[in-house]
C-alpha cells in the first residue's frame, strides 16, 4: 500500500499552490522574452543552463516537472526548488515609407523584469509513487514603444505607439508511479492564469465614432486576469548507461478575453480575443557513460499553427480587424552537457535552436507579439553549500536576430514600405534547492 492516499495530497497541494500563484503572479511580470515564441524555452537555473534539454534530464524539480511528468522518480530524492531569473530584453521597432525616404527606429522601454518559479518533488519511503508540484511563468511577452513623429509606423496617423502584454502562469499537480525498475509513467493537470493586454488592439473592427473618416482602434488594457487548463503527460526510462524521455503537453485552454473600453467619443464598448497555449511533443536524450559526464539532448514540436488569434491566418477581414498573426509552427533542438568538477561544484552549458514562427511577410501584424530569436546560448554553475542545500546560477543569451516585411494594409501591401523588428535577449537566473 502506498503511504499517501492522491486525493489528500491533491486537497494539500491545491491549497498550497493557489498561495503560491497568488504570490508569483504579483512578484512576475510578463516580458518572457527568452522562449519560442511565447513559449519559455527553459524554466529555471538548471534547465536553463542545459539549453532547456530535460525531458531526459531530470536535475532538479523544476526543469523535471517542466518538461516530463515522467522523470520526477528518477531524481535521487525528495526536493524544493526556489528560482529567479532577471530578463533584459533589447526589442527595437523600425518602418519605413516611399522606398526608404521616411523612416525611423524606436526602442522598447520594458526594463529588466523577474520570473519567478517553483518546483517540489516528493518521494514516500518504500512507495511506487512520486509527487510533484510547480508553479512557474511558462510564456508571455512585453512590448513598449511610445509614440514618435519620425518612425511611421509609430506616428499618430498611424499606430501612434505599441503595447502588448502577455504573462501565462501555471500550476501543474504531478504523479508518477515506477511501472518497472526502469520505466516511469506521470501525468499532471495543468491550471494556468493569464493577463493579456493591447494598445491599440487590432483583433476587433476599428471606430469612427466621431465622424471625422478616421478609423482607429482602441485600448484592451482594462481586463482581469483568465483561466486556463490542460494536461501533461509523461514516459521516462532510466538505464546505467543513458535516459529515454517522452512528453506531451496539450493545448492551454483558455477563457475568452473581454475587455472593457470606449469608441472615439468616450462611448462604452466590449471587444474580445481567444488565445490559445500550443500543444508541446518532446523527445529527450541523455548519455551518463562517462565518468563526472551528463550529456542531453531534447527535439520538440510546438504547434503554434493551431493555436486561436496567433495561428490563424494573418490579414484582415471586411471590417478592418486583423484576423490573426499568422504565426507556423516550429522545431527546436536542445543540446546540454553537465560536467561535476568536485563533489560540491558543477558546470554546465547548453545551447538551443528552434525555427522562427513568424514569417517576413507577417511582421506588420506582429509588431506587439513579435519573439524572433532563434540562438540561444547558456553557461551555469552549482555548488553545493552544505550537505542539503545547493544554489545555481546561470547566464542565457538570445542571439540578435530580425524579421522585416511590408506594411500591410486593408487593400494589401504597402508599395515601397518595410517593417522590421529587431530582439536581442540576456537573462541571469538564480536559484536555491533543498534536499529533504
Amino acid at each position: 500500500m502506498d503511504s499517501v492516499p492522491w486525493g489528500i495530497m491533491m486537497r494539500s497541494w491545491m491549497s498550497a499552490a493557489s498561495a503560491t500563484l497568488a504570490l508569483l503572479c504579483l512578484l512576475a511580470d510578463s516580458q518572457l522574452a527568452l522562449a519560442q515564441g511565447f513559449v519559455l524555452s527553459g524554466v529555471g537555473a538548471v534547465n536553463r543552463s542545459m539549453g532547456g534539454a530535460g525531458t531526459a534530464a531530470p536535475l532538479d524539480a523544476i526543469g523535471a516537472l517542466h518538461w516530463n511528468p515522467g522523470s520526477i522518480t528518477a531524481l535521487p530524492g525528495s526536493r524544493v526548488d526556489f528560482n529567479v531569473e532577471s530578463i533584459y530584453d533589447r526589442h527595437s521597432l523600425d518602418s519605413s515609407l516611399f522606398g526608404g525616404a521616411v523612416s525611423g527606429s524606436s526602442e522598447s522601454d520594458t526594463g529588466v523584469m523577474a520570473l519567478p518559479a517553483f518546483g517540489l518533488v516528493y518521494q514516500p519511503n518504500d512507495s511506487s509513487l512520486t509527487y510533484g508540484l510547480e508553479v512557474a511563468a511558462i510564456g508571455g511577452f512585453s512590448v513598449n514603444h511610445g509614440p514618435s513623429l519620425t518612425n511611421p509606423i509609430l506616428t499618430p496617423a498611424a499606430l501612434g505607439k505599441s503595447y502588448s502584454k502577455l504573462a501565462i502562469m501555471q500550476v501543474a499537480p504531478t504523479m508518477a508511479v515506477k511501472l518497472t525498475d526502469t520505466i516511469s509513467f506521470g501525468v499532471a493537470p495543468t491550471f494556468n492564469m493569464a493577463e493579456a493586454q493591447l494598445d491599440p488592439f487590432g483583433l476587433a473592427a476599428p471606430d469612427d465614432a466621431n465622424g471625422d473618416t478616421i478609423f482607429t482602434y482602441q485600448s484592451a488594457i482594462q481586463s482581469r486576469m483568465r483561466p486556463g487548463i490542460g494536461v501533461q503527460a509523461g514516459l521516462f526510462m532510466d538505464t546505467e548507461l543513458f535516459n529515454l524521455g517522452l512528453s506531451l503537453k496539450s493545448p492551454q485552454w483558455f477563457q475568452k478575453f473581454e475587455y472593457e473600453t470606449t469608441d472615439e467619443i468616450g462611448m462604452p464598448r466590449q471587444v474580445e480575443a481567444d488565445i490559445t497555449y500550443p500543444m508541446i511533443l518532446s523527445l529527450g536524450y541523455a548519455y551518463k557513460g562517462w565518468d563526472r559526464w551528463l550529456i542531453a539532448v531534447d527535439a520538440r514540436y510546438v504547434d503554434f499553427s493551431s493555436t486561436e488569434t496567433f495561428g490563424d491566418s494573418a490579414g484582415f477581414d471586411g471590417t478592418g480587424a486583423v484576423t490573426g498573426l499568422g504565426w507556423k509552427s516550429v522545431f527546436l533542438t536542445g543540446v546540454g552537457a553537465q560536467y561535476q568538477v568536485t563533489d560540491r561544484w558543477t558546470l554546465r552549458g547548453g545551447y538551443s535552436y528552434n525555427t522562427n514562427p513568424i514569417p517576413d511577410q507577417a511582421a506588420f501584424y506582429n509588431t506587439q507579439a513579435a519573439a524572433v530569436y532563434q540562438h540561444v546560448l547558456s553557461v551555469g554553475s552549482s555548488y553545493q553549500l552544505t550537505r542539503n542545500i545547493v544554489s545555481s546560477i546561470t547566464w542565457v543569451h538570445g542571439f540578435h536576430n530580425a524579421i522585416d516585411g511590408p506594411w500591410q494594409s486593408p487593400l494589401g501591401p504597402v508599395p515601397g514600405s518595410v517593417v522590421r523588428v529587431d530582439q536581442e535577449v540576456d537573462s541571469l537566473v538564480m536559484g536555491l534547492g533543498v534536499v529533504f
